[in-house]
């Protein structure tokens, strides 16, 4: 199969997305072209099991021009959590092996990993080229549009950039042997995006969850490259609410990770937000009771299945309230309207105190 490019532009950039199963045997072409001139790189790698590719993406780099230096960061002795002390240290590392606006920051590994270094690579002398290679398919959904925030002192989510590599290459040959949870993340993230941005992404993906499901290579690929421009467009929106569209489903998540056993994997949440919202939305932004159910089967035919949890309602509301605080004053959900479309709304007590007692008592 071929490697698809997907261009991202924005209005001060463009992000250029290559997907495929051939990306390793392609890369010394793909990525001379992320700078002007190959002369130095810097490799910002996971420290646990991406020794061999470490090893073939420095020699690739070096087949494309570039003198070759690594960094593993210290992400965080807490799983999913960079912060701006590891920001500090790679910042260290860059001035350690003379890294000009002129050369490139390649990244592999997490999404917190890759959002560090396109981070780093945004305010090194004032902007230099990063390459990420995400290892799961959550962070190839994410990260040519969004990175995952830094920890600052107790505050886990609370520093970022919007997103600007220069180039992220999904590698579909890792499909396989994936991690499970980084695999139906990144599927909840699709159906997240496809329902903020167009009728027809929304039907496309619903035709196709079978084949995502199955890891169909090329369902994967056309998904994954329609999923970014979805997430593009909401971005790009001229309508300031409907930019805050990819939101969806979060506040809930969130919520319920206050609420519920800390082993809870984060597809499950996710997609349980998204569920929560969705039936939210009948109510509060008038969403048709049938987009509800096809997103169900949606979720399900692509492999997740409805959670067993233990929910207090009272709780659970008390904790949408606390957490959508840290990151806004109005007390407003990003809701779908339709299959496609989805706004911010203002939901009143009466309403969600009543969804989040049919919610709790759905899983007694």
């Amino acid at each position: 199969m071929t490697i698809k490019r997907q261009i991202l532009n924005f209005n001060q950039h463009t992000v250029d997305v290559r997907m495929g199963s051939e990306i390793m045997d392609e890369l010394p072409r793909i990525i001379a072209s992320a700078v002007g001139k190959p002369k130095r790189a810097l490799i910002v790698a996971d420290a646990v099991g991406l020794d061999e590719r470490t090893e073939e993406v420095r020699r690739a780099l070096i087949d494309a021009g570039f003198a070759v230096e690594s960094y593993t960061p210290a992400v965080s002795a807490e799983p999913g959590v960079a912060s701006l002390d590891a920001a500090q240290g790679l910042f260290g590392a860059l001035e350690g092996v003379g890294i000009t606006s002129d050369d490139l920051i390649f990244a592999l590994g997490s999404y917190e990993l890759c959002s560090l270094a396109a981070f780093c690579a945004r305010l090194w002398r004032g902007g230099c080229a990063s390459a990420l290679m995400p290892m799961g398919l959550d962070a190839m959904v994410l990260l040519a549009t969004e990175m995952h925030p830094l920890a600052a002192g107790s505050a886990r989510d609370a520093v970022s950039l919007k997103a600007d590599p220069t180039m992220v290459l999904c590698d579909l040959s890792l499909l396989p042997a994936m991690d499970r949870e980084q695999l139906l993340v990144g599927y909840v993230l699709m159906a997240g995006a496809a329902m903020a941005e167009g009728k027809k992404t929304w039907t496309n993906l619903c035709e196709q969850a079978a084949a995502l499901a199955s890891g169909d290579e090329l369902a994967v690929k056309d998904a994954l490259s329609a999923v970014q421009v979805a997430r593009r467009n909401v971005l790009k929106s001229p309508n300031p609410s409907a930019r805050h569209a990819l939101e969806y489903g979060r506040t809930a998540a969130r919520a319920l990770a206050c609420c519920v056993e800390s082993d809870i994997p984060a597809h499950v949440l996710l997609a349980e937000g998204m569920r929560f919202e969705a039936r939210l939305a009948v109510d509060a932004a008038g969403l048709d009771p049938e987009v509800v159910f096809d997103q169900d089967d949606l979720l399900f035919d692509l492999g997740i299945e409805e959670a067993s949890l233990t929910i207090d309602a009272e709780a659970l509301v008390k904790a949408m309230h606390e957490v959508h605080a840290r990151y806004s004053n109005r007390f407003l959900f990003p809701l779908p309207k339709s299959a496609g479309m989805i706004r911010l709304t203002s939901v009143s007590d009466e309403i969600l105190e009543r969804h989040a007692a049919a919610y709790a008592a759905s899983f007694a």
